[in-house]
Parts: C-alpha cells; structure tokens; sequence
C-alpha cells in the first residue's frame, strides 16, 4: 500500500492541469467518491466553474463488485467539451461502461477523462493522467479524515 499525500497531491494538481489546458474543458464531471476532491482542485486550477458529478460504484470498501451503478444527473446543457475526473482507473471498468453511455445521451459533446494514477491492464486509458499505480493507494481523502479509531 503507497500512501498519497496532500503534498504529492498540490504538486500533481499543478503538473495535471497543465496537461489537460490543451482540451479547452468548459465543465468537469467528477466521478464520485473518488474523483471530488481532484475535480474540485483541477476546477480551481483551470478556473472551470461547471464542476458537476456522477456517481459510479465499481467498489465496496476494497472489493471490486461484479456490475458498476451509475446515478447520472448532470446538466450538460452548456456543455461542449468535457472532462471526467477519477482518482485511479484500476480495472478501467468504469470508463468503459460510462463513456459510451454519456457519448450516446450526449453525442454533440466531446468528452475526455483524466486520473492521477492508472493501472496499465486497465480496459480503457485516461486521456491524461500522471502515475502508473502498481499497489493499492490510500489518498490522504480516505484515511486522513477518519475518526482515530477507525484506523
């Protein structure tokens, strides 16, 4: 288990946004739980007011379930180009199922995805993302907001 810091966290944000201005993203879509606290940051980074979420479930606790729940309510009707955010694509299976969703609801929008970490067997890979994860990650968001005694 690698355990992944506000620090790491400040200093990905900063190198991430760099590389996702090129796409011209007029919204972010974070996939929640995962992707809220990095679609808040890249929000503030590249000044992009319209930060929406979907929620999608591929995990209970560290147990990956066999379909993936998505609760889709965005409002894209300002929409042009945009940006899905995850902390990690593991198995790519959210991706995978989400994109051609939101592509078939949403055909005159152009969408790309972007992660801190990705795993290299993953189904689908980000458009942009920073590091290749090998280990299970505990980003500061899981662990260092729980009570003592849930550690």
């Amino acid at each position: 288990m690698i355990y992944y810091s506000y620090e790491n966290f400040k200093a990905d944000i900063r190198e991430l946004s760099d590389k996702c201005k090129g796409f011209n993203a007029d919204t972010i879509v974070a996939i929640t739980r995962g992707g809220m606290t990095m679609s808040h940051a890249l929000s503030m980074a590249l000044n992009i007011r319209n930060l929406q979420s979907i929620r999608c479930e591929s995990y209970d606790d560290d147990t990956q379930r066999e379909s993936l729940f998505i609760q889709e309510e965005c409002d894209f009707t300002q929409s042009k180009r945009v940006l899905i955010a995850d902390d990690i694509v593991d198995s790519g299976k959210t991706l995978h199922v989400l994109i051609p969703v939101l592509q078939k609801r949403y055909p005159a929008i152009l969408f790309a995805t972007v992660s801190l970490f990705t795993k290299p067997t993953a189904l689908v890979q980000p458009n942009y993302s920073l590091h290749e994860a090998h280990d299970w990650i505990d980003f500061f968001w899981e662990r260092d907001f729980l009570k003592p005694d849930s550690l």
